[in-house]
């Protein structure tokens, strides 16, 4: 359903994408009387999940996953997880932070866990004897020295606990508009893919009926088009010299449809009058005579449509869009859908090899990728 700005059609109310944004970006904020918490998922695992579920298939279970964090997230229960950072010991006296847990920032963590480690307080000795920072705009690192003696106590203990590297993730308001614009409180990250698909795939049947209709309406504009000129060309039909009621007389007579893209166009505006409460006075389409059939898209065709290069390439197109209708026909709704996805994962595969093209040095680039 498009809105409206002062009496003018601007953009739908909603769009709907091939896979639910909402988990590929992820949802944090708090409103009047709601608080909303959903955390990112792989578009991968959406995608395969997807395409489970259009081979009537359940979905599989998803872990939270962020892009370019290379630490580990379990599950610890219903919409519970445990997110854990990289660290790792390079020998006796020192370790190496790779990663911090998810949206800890690496100033804001140097400030609040090494610093006091290093200084100590009146109460906790100091554990670290030094640290030090190579970090790029990426990536963290941080290599951190201490007696081998507080290493040992750390390793038992844990590293990630006596480092903080550790954090919990619990999304148990997870709480979004639905299609109709009202407020929902949902349990489970399956139950918004289940309720997302079920929408996606009603609106897949959409576009195929609104497909096959416009390509069927294209086709039979050219099916006659093509027709005329050859019945011309071959002397079965004459224009000349005749009035144009004559002339429309005589399309009908012989079978000629009235112009099927603009009566396809017309029942189109027709059905959406309701839901776009008025009709767009701005109308591409060329209705001839309003109470009668339209044969503009015959009878306004140039002498050159006459020629035989011409002919040939009307034929061309004529045959094309009925392959076209007839490839479309054959297919169902969830095979528009699984096209889809397959070119999204082909185009993310080839955004993720440009971006290490871009990382590699530039004499390993050919080399190592292509």
């Amino acid at each position: 359903m498009f809105l409206y700005d002062d009496n003018q059609k601007v953009e739908p109310e909603w769009y709907i994408p091939i896979i639910p944004m909402v988990l590929i970006n992820g949802a944090e904020g708090i409103g009047t009387g709601w608080a909303c918490k959903i955390p990112n998922y792989g578009p991968r695992e959406i995608v395969n999940n997807i395409n489970r579920m259009l081979n009537h298939q359940d979905p599989l279970p998803m872990l939270p996953s962020y892009k370019n964090f290379k630490g580990v997230i379990h599950e610890l229960g219903q919409n519970q997880y445990l997110v854990s950072g990289e660290v790792a010991v390079l020998d006796k006296n020192s370790i190496e932070i790779t990663e911090l847990p998810i949206r800890t920032w690496t100033q804001a963590y140097k400030e609040s866990v090494l610093e006091p480690m290093l200084q100590g307080t009146e109460k906790t000795p100091a554990l670290i004897n030094d640290y030090k920072e190579y970090h790029t705009d990426t990536t963290v690192k941080f290599l951190v020295r201490m007696s081998e003696e507080k290493l040992a106590q750390a390793e038992a203990a844990g590293l990630h606990k006596v480092f903080k590297l550790q954090s919990t993730l619990t999304c148990n308001s997870m709480v979004l508009f639905d299609h109709m614009g009202c407020l929902k409180r949902y349990e489970s990250v399956q139950e918004i893919l289940k309720e997302f698909f079920e929408l996606r795939l009603h609106y897949y049947k959409l576009r195929k009926d609104w497909l096959v209709g416009m390509l069927g309406a294209e086709s039979a504009k050219l099916s006659n088009q093509a027709r005329f000129v050859l019945e011309k060309i071959e002397g079965k039909l004459s224009i000349e010299n005749k009035s144009k009621r004559d002339l429309i007389r005589m399309l009908v007579q012989r079978g000629y449809e009235s112009d099927p893209v603009a009566a396809w166009n017309k029942a189109q505006e027709k059905s959406l009058e309701d839901d776009d409460k008025g009709n767009d006075s701005d109308s591409s389409v060329d209705s001839g005579s309003s109470s009668g059939p339209n044969f503009n898209y015959i009878l306004g065709m140039p002498l050159w449509c006459l020629t035989k290069e011409k002919v040939e390439e009307l034929l061309k197109q004529r045959d094309t869009k009925k392959a076209e209708l007839n490839e479309l026909q054959r297919k169902c709704s969830e095979d528009l859908w699984k096209e889809d996805l397959a070119v999204f994962i082909e185009e993310l595969d080839v955004s993720v090899l440009r971006h290490w093209k871009l990382l590699l040095p530039s004499s390993n680039k050919e080399t190592n990728l292509e």
